[in-house]
């Protein structure tokens, strides 16, 4: 029911900004979720989901397009309620008010506090009932008046709420006080709405419904000197039209707005979202020049005002120190200024080498193969070289140990150097003179090792088939055939040398092994 309400304003096309607000002694614990409920419906509405909104609100299809048009048009719908001091209304009415969220509240009077004649003190009068019209010769009109603003003030400013509602109700059957003390009522009602920044409504229900054709006038006049008054106390104006039927919302607003013209008010307000929206009824020239002459909010001492802080008469900002420059990162160095050849080959080369060892920083380290060949090559050379230059005796032991750990991680290689020359023409003697010159042979290394580098030429030698064949048994865990290369004969030979404290006679135990087997 409450979806159709909308779908009838969006039929009519009229009222564009319209809150359905019910009474609070009509609201149950299913109203909160049934409120949801369509509040998600009308945004699917609005978002063209005809389907999903219908199936929500549980309505036609036909309905749900009508309120989607009529949303895409411009048209907005809030949900309020209506509280007032209704004893029928449950004790934590409020409670499911809060629960609500709506829109907005309308602050309301419908029952007075009276001494009944025949039921007694505290009897809860509704004033505004047909049926208990006869209470009025009871009470009179002056005292009526009196308790209803009395009341009406004090939930005002004690209770929650947006919107004073319809302040002429006790006027309903023609019951007018004194002129004098009417105004004094509006001072006051108004000066409290003012205080909490509410609205005050003018409802049109009296206009098409209830009062007789005689008090037409007099309600209208009253209503217009109600604007003026809240438009010079800066209370908003929300129009209402009582209606309790989609049939009569928006009833007399013609008359109303005739009426906001000759008070010179164009603007009314329209509860959403908790809070009061601005609503321009017209697009007068003269509302379009003042929204244009506002200037837009600047903060001070900007450079879009123009005026500094001194002539605002703000403090100075006290000075900021110097920012210091960005550290510029290290600069990485490329492929371009490293090449191949200087790059770290492995962690055990991390080390600080001794400078007559940093003049060839690493050129060895460019592959397994190349360090094995010099290691045979030095091994080798040894026998010629007893007098070579003698680097310091503890910085040659760091660099020969460095040497070590990647050789014997890859004893064998794949390609040759042109130093692998010298190794099968002197093989036997290197072996013999292996124990009693081990020592000397691991001090001429960086020597030799510098001197055979220098010397290499791009020559490869092709080795012997027997002699092959006698390398290629020496490696105790090969199986193949006699197809491997020479550098097989290199890796048996820098093996037997490096490996100085493991006995050479090993080498020659595992050949014999070999050779019974094949």
């Amino acid at each position: 029911m409450l979806f159709l309400w909308f779908y009838h304003a969006c039929r009519r096309s009229s009222p564009r900004y319209l809150m359905v607000s019910d009474h609070v002694n009509y609201l149950t614990f299913e109203d909160p979720g049934a409120v949801h409920t369509v509040r998600r419906a009308l945004k699917l509405a609005h978002a063209g989901d005809l389907y999903g909104a219908a199936e929500t609100a549980g309505v036609d299809v036909a309905h749900a397009s009508v309120v989607s048009e009529g949303l895409r048009k411009g048209m907005r719908f809030s949900i309020g309620a209506e509280v007032d001091n209704d004893p029928r209304a449950r004790p934590d009415a409020q409670n499911i008010v809060d629960a609500m969220r709506p829109d907005g509240i309308i602050r309301s009077v419908h029952f007075l506090s009276i001494d009944h004649p025949e039921k007694g003190a505290d009897f809860q009068w509704p004033f505004d009932n047909p049926e208990f019209a006869y209470l009025w010769d009871h009470v009179g009109v002056e005292r009526t008046w009196e308790l209803y603003v009395e009341r009406l003030v004090d939930d005002v400013e004690k209770l929650p709420g947006h919107v004073v509602g319809h302040f002429y109700r006790p006027a309903i059957f023609g019951h007018w006080p004194d002129d004098a003390k009417l105004q004094a009522y509006e001072d006051r009602m108004l000066d409290a709405a003012a205080a909490r920044g509410m609205a005050v409504e003018i409802n049109t229900r009296p206009l098409y419904r209830e009062i007789p054709d005689e008090d037409r006038q007099k309600y209208i006049d009253a209503n217009k000197r109600l604007m003026r008054k809240a438009k010079e106390k800066g209370v908003g104006i929300a129009i209402g039209s009582g209606a309790h039927s989609p049939k009569d919302q928006g009833g007399a607003f013609d008359a109303v707005l005739q009426m906001l013209d000759d008070c010179d008010i164009n603007e009314v307000v329209f509860p959403v979202n908790g809070r009061l929206a601005r609503v321009v009824l017209r697009a007068t020239r003269e509302h379009l020049e003042a929204q244009q002459r506002a200037p837009e909010p600047v903060q001070p001492g900007s450079s879009i005002s123009g005026l500094g802080r001194a002539e605002l008469g703000l403090p100075e900002e006290p000075e900021r120190p110097p920012e210091k420059a960005p550290r510029e990162p290290a600069a990485s160095k490329t492929s371009r200024d490293v090449g191949p050849k200087k790059r770290a080959s492995s962690p055990a080369r991390t080390t600080k080498k001794p400078a007559a060892v940093e003049e060839e920083p690493a050129k060895a380290s460019s592959s397994s193969s190349k360090r094995s060949a010099e290691s045979a090559a030095s091994s080798a050379k040894a026998k010629d070289t007893k007098s070579t230059v003698k680097p310091p005796a503890a910085p040659v032991k760091k660099a020969v140990a460095e040497k070590k750990a990647p050789a014997e991680k890859k004893p064998a290689a794949k390609k040759t150097s042109n130093a692998t020359k010298a190794a099968p023409a002197k093989k036997v003697s290197a072996k013999k003179a292996a124990p009693a010159k081990k020592v000397a042979a691991k001090k001429a290394a960086p020597a030799a090792k510098k001197a055979t580098s220098k010397k290499a030429a791009p020559k490869k030698l092709a080795a012997k088939p027997a002699v092959k064949a006698k390398k290629s048994a020496a490696k105790p865990a090969a199986k193949t055939t006699a197809k491997k290369t020479v550098a097989k004969k290199s890796a048996s030979t820098a093996k037997s040398v490096k490996k100085s404290s493991k006995p050479s006679s090993k080498g020659t135990t595992k050949k014999k092994s070999t050779t019974k087997k094949r």
